[in-house]
This record gives structure tokens, sequence and C-alpha cells, in this order.
């Protein structure tokens, strides 16, 4: 199993408010190096398939990944989900093909008590994906936290706040096609955690090498600039690998052993 992290960060020119660039991206959990990355403008959308993906791989992503045909071409490569789920998910049937809704599910858990349900998820013109959901309720005090922030972010955007969204801050509810004989319940919940991870690579991206703001209004110019920070990125991690490992010794013990067999 490979994890992986994916998700994109927006990029904006001066005086700018909107969306101008788009950087998807993906994080390889288990070094937290980037093995993937697009630039797109503002119309490239947030798509699951836009990542490649191989057999073994366990991809963890938001609430805006979760789309059938994204979750279908994963599954034809022969690679596992870990989707953030929202209140207003994708259609999905339960065992006896009746409407499922994870939100309502998750209302009946109680703190520290952990849901599963297997579900299918239709897809358009395709076999439906067999999967699970697996929720929790949060304690209190998280809760709250989630609930100011959703209602700071609607108040930002200046949408009125669906009295769901209010309700599902309570809860976390993935959906994931990894079999439960390879991950229980709460091995997803713990896994998910991990998504995290690419949040702060974005932080450091934004804070450390200044992506977040384009000098340059000019579509040629500011793509080539943000390629030449994403080149200079790649390369800082590189450096950092190479030197984790680096030793001053300058020589390999197998040789040194054989040398004196």
């Amino acid at each position: 199993m490979r994890p992986r992290a994916i998700d994109s960060t927006t990029v904006q020119g001066p005086a700018t408010k909107g969306t101008q660039w788009r950087v998807h991206y993906s994080l390889e959990l288990v070094d937290l190096n980037c093995d993937w990355l697009e630039l797109t403008d503002a119309h490239g959308a947030e798509l699951l398939e836009r990542t490649p993906m191989q057999r073994g791989d366990v991809l963890l992503a938001d609430r805006n990944y979760l789309r059938p045909v994204g979750v279908r071409a994963a599954a034809e490569a022969g690679a596992y989900v870990l989707l953030r789920l929202r209140w207003s998910h994708a259609p999905m049937v339960d065992r006896c093909q009746r409407p499922f809704h994870a939100l309502q599910q998750a209302k009946k858990l109680r703190v520290g008590q952990i849901g599963v349900w297997p579900v299918k998820l239709p897809v358009p013109a395709g076999q439906a994906v067999s999967g699970r959901v697996v929720a929790t309720r949060l304690p209190a005090p998280l809760a709250a936290k989630a609930q100011r922030r959703v209602t700071k972010c609607a108040s930002k955007k200046g949408k009125q706040l669906d009295p769901r969204t209010l309700e599902a801050a309570h809860f976390v509810m993935i959906f994931t096609t990894l079999p439960a004989t390879l991950l229980g319940a709460s091995g997803v919940l713990e896994l998910y955690r991990y998504r995290w991870q690419i949040e702060l690579a974005f932080k450091r991206l934004k804070q450390l090498l200044k992506l977040g703001h384009l000098p340059h209004q000019r579509a040629d110019i500011a793509r080539t600039w943000i390629l030449a920070k994403l080149v200079v990125a790649l390369l800082l991690e590189t450096l950092y690998r190479n030197a984790r490992v680096f030793s001053p010794w300058g020589y390999r013990l197998e040789a040194l052993a054989s040398a004196w067999s």
C-alpha cells in the first residue's frame, strides 16, 4: 500500500481576490515528498481522475473529490480511496438498494463510538463501486470549533449557512473502498488524519517560497514564475532527502566487510 494525500491550492495575481491558478498536488505520506503536480488555470477542477494512479495506491482527499467517476477511475487502476463526506454527498445505496445518507446514520452515534456501513456508489454508465462509510462523533470542544470554522467560511463568502452543515460539523464521515480485511474502521479514521500533511506542505510553499501571490498579471510570465517556484520546492525536497541519509564515513559498510572477509 502506498498512502498519498491529494489536494490543490490556489494562486492569485496582484490586486486579485479570485482564483487565477490552481496547483494540483500529490504528497506521498511515507516520505512526505511530492510525487506529482499539475498547474492549471482557475477552470481546472479538483478531480480524482486527474491524478496518476497505480495499483496499491491509497488516496486521501477532502470532500471536493468524492465524485463517482473519479472513484471508479481509482478502482479500475487498482487504487483505493479515503474521502471525506459532506452531508450532501453523492448518492449512495445500502445493501438493500435503499438510499443511504451518511449524516442521518452518523447522528445515532455517541462520542467515541465508530459507525461502519457497507454502501455502493452508483456510477453513471458504469458499475457501482462498493465501499464503506466510516463515521465518528467529535467531542463537544472540537465540534464547536468546527462549527465556528464553517460559520466563518460561509460569512466570508456571503452565503447563508444550511443547518445541516452545522450538524455535519459534529462528525467525521469517510467513504473508503479499502476492504475491512486491509484496514479496520478505527484505522480508516486514524489514517485519514494524515491528510493534514498536504495542508502543511501548502503552508510551506506559500510562506517559505512565497507561492501564494503572483507578482505578475501576464499569463505566460505568471505560469513560468509558478513553475519555477515549484521546481525550487522539488529541488529542496531532494536536498533534504539526501541530507537525511548523509554520513561522513564516506564508505559503505558492505564494501568494508567484504574487504576484510
